[in-house]
């Protein structure tokens, strides 16, 4: 098994470098990669915990739209060295960095899960830097999960990640009813309808396995998860305060990860922000029966504050 797995995290780990960029800031060494038009409203995407850069192509909707997605691996997730930021204002500060590095004045920064402080920082420290702040089943508050011993073997381990990729990939809804049943607060029958509706999608399912890969190589990850676990303990209610940009906060009503009171006391704390929660969603809302809402909410918002926004890309001509 040790040599299968290093074969496999040795090839993995060169798909996710010739899929990312390295750039030296201000702030240190920031790994980086983009995807949609050069000249599209810019877009810098936070990633959840674990994750990565290559983590983007959530956001490939957005790019499909004409906007500029800027994804970056935070600090201690593959190579972004943590000495680049450990606290969530240093992140904030090297997210600022990279995209001086790239020549963007300001962009709509999103966040996922766990990336929800370091973006909620960079809206607080660099107001003039930010068109607007999208937090999706993000953390805003303090977070201290309670992990199962069997989780953390599965979910927070080399092999273990290993192992759930190759589930995936052999006994595909077997994977999803486990990833379903440990991001959302769902009854059983409920989440047996939710697999049910994933399945019948290539798309969908193919999403659960990029997410699911996004977790590989662990030990390329690690470090930033162990920072963020000590990190997320520490906050406190604070967090959203100062914030002035205007924000979309989107939630699931069954998120079993982040629990939906963070989306509530985000939007109670930051002035003006849009809270829509999608009922009966779970932690990812694009794997959410009731998650279009969300995505037609991000897209009014977005286009509200880019002159109407960017419309689909046109088909290449034949």
């Amino acid at each position: 098994m040790f040599f299968t797995y290093r074969r496999f995290a040795e090839r993995r780990r060169a798909e996710l470098h010739a899929r990312g960029h390295l750039v030296a800031t201000r702030a240190g060494t920031v790994e980086y990669a983009e995807t949609g038009p050069a000249g599209g409203p810019p877009v810098l995407y936070f990633h959840g915990g674990p994750g990565g850069h290559e983590q983007l192509h959530v956001l490939d909707p957005l790019a499909r739209r004409g906007y500029r997605v800027i994804g970056w691996s935070r600090p201690g997730y593959l190579r972004t060295p943590l000495t680049t930021g450990r606290t969530f204002a240093e992140q904030a500060d090297a997210a600022a960095a990279l995209l001086d590095e790239l020549g963007v004045r300001s962009a709509a920064a999103y966040a996922i899960s766990g990336g929800g402080p370091s973006a909620i920082e960079f809206a607080r420290r660099h107001p003039a830097r930010t068109g607007s702040l999208v937090l999706e089943s993000a953390i805003s508050g303090r977070y201290d999960p309670v992990i199962s011993p069997t989780a953390g073997r599965i979910y927070l381990s080399p092999y273990g990640t290993w192992l759930i990729t190759r589930l995936a990939e052999r006994w595909p809804r077997a994977a999803v009813a486990d990833l379903v049943r440990q991001e959302s607060s769902l009854d059983a029958r409920t989440r047996r309808g939710v697999v049910e509706w994933i399945m019948a999608d290539r798309g969908r399912s193919a999403l659960v396995r990029e997410l699911l890969a996004g977790l590989t190589p662990y030990e390329d990850r690690a470090a930033g998860l162990d920072n963020d676990l000590l990190r997320w303990a520490e906050l406190d209610d604070t967090l959203t305060t100062g914030v002035t940009c205007p924000t979309l906060v989107l939630h699931g009503s069954h998120d079993g990860d982040v629990d939906p009171a963070h989306a509530r006391h985000a939007a109670a704390t930051i002035p003006g922000a849009d809270l829509h929660v999608v009922p009966g969603g779970w932690h990812i809302l694009p794997l959410s029966p009731g998650g279009g809402s969300a995505r037609e909410a991000l897209r009014d918002f977005l286009a509200a504050r880019n002159g109407g926004g960017p419309g689909p890309r046109p088909a290449p001509a034949p």
